[in-house]
């Protein structure tokens, strides 16, 4: 009998590791990033979903390029990261890297980032073109046939610089200018939605570094 129990209980202690080990595979990664993002959703003008931290919200693509960026001790300077959302439903993510290593680290990041939004459904390697300068951005994964994104700056009273918004509840950056969409398509599998005149925020120079509780 005292067998029985004891197995039960290295069971059960085993158990209650593999799960800490499955549910916190992020926990004390440290990361350090720089780079540029933009996202584009269907939202009016401005979307609150990202300013106050809302657990549920509109439909979203979004993109990182990385320049000055380690994650969990490995370069992934260079890798870009796309990704889809409807938080507080799914998530699925992009990411074009120079190797595997890089990949790997990468989607670790990218799940740190976006695993508050939902379900991560699929996180995969694709093909990612980011250009453009200060708002004026052209995203596209698979080229465009996963996902496009066009955008453009909405600029302040001086009629010079972008509106922004500092102090925002983002993981990735406190701070966002103010865009809009011009156009917007994502289409993979089932989770498909355009976007057009609707809300979009960028960073032209992101920075943020911590870990991953």
């Amino acid at each position: 009998m005292r067998t029985r129990y004891l197995s039960f209980v290295f069971m059960l202690i085993a158990g209650v590791i593999f799960l800490l080990s499955v549910t916190n595979v992020h926990a004390g990664e440290k990361y350090s990033v720089k780079g540029v993002f933009v996202e584009g959703c269907g939202c009016n003008i401005p979307c609150a979903c990202e300013l106050v931290g809302l657990e549920t919200g509109c439909q979203t693509v979004a993109a990182l390029s990385l320049s000055d960026s380690n994650y969990g001790g490995v370069d992934i300077t260079g890798a870009k990261i796309a990704y889809a959302t409807k938080p507080g439903e799914w998530v699925i993510i992009y990411v074009d890297a120079k190797d595997d290593k890089q990949k790997q680290a990468a989607i670790k990041f990218a799940k740190g980032v976006c695993g508050h939004y939902g379900k991560i459904e699929k996180a995969d390697s694709a093909k990612i073109e980011f250009s453009g300068k200060d708002g004026n951005y052209t995203v596209k994964v698979d080229g465009g046939k996963i996902m496009q994104l066009t955008t453009e700056p909405i600029l302040g009273g001086d009629n010079k610089t972008p509106i922004t918004h500092t102090n925002t509840k983002s993981k990735l950056t406190p701070v966002f200018m103010q865009g809009k969409v011009v156009s917007g398509i994502f289409s993979d599998g089932e989770r498909k939605f355009e976007l057009k005149g609707s809300n979009s925020y960028f960073n032209t120079n992101i920075k943020c570094e911590g870990h991953f509780e």
